[in-house]
């Protein structure tokens, strides 16, 4: 665990914290999403004084991957779909032949 995943588990846990970030949205703080609209000089600030060692690169790092993570989850999920999708076409059609997926 890092420093910004221990200080979100640590906030999570203790009302002070959580009180002093309040306007942060804290409650949607976690494993699939860091702040992206929040205050980080707040949130760094209030990691320090909690005893943590956050950095504005830890924050900015941590939201590119939960981007990225969720980038590629919505793009297998369209490809799932559309194999799918064209399975569901075939049977329809009532044919055999082989899928082409690109084709539907």
């Amino acid at each position: 665990m890092n420093e910004l995943e221990a200080f979100i588990a640590e906030a999570r846990r203790n009302p002070n914290l959580q009180a002093q970030l309040k306007d942060c949205a804290l409650e949607k703080w976690g494993d699939q999403h860091t702040p992206l609209d929040v205050d980080t000089a707040k949130v760094i600030e209030v990691a320090k004084r909690a005893g943590f060692h956050v950095s504005e690169a830890d924050i900015c790092l941590a939201q590119c991957q939960q981007l990225n993570n969720f980038w590629r989850f919505e793009m297998e999920n369209a490809f799932v779909a559309r194999r799918t999708l064209a399975r569901i076409q075939m049977q329809i059609l009532g044919s055999n032949d082989a899928i082409d997926y690109y084709s539907f």
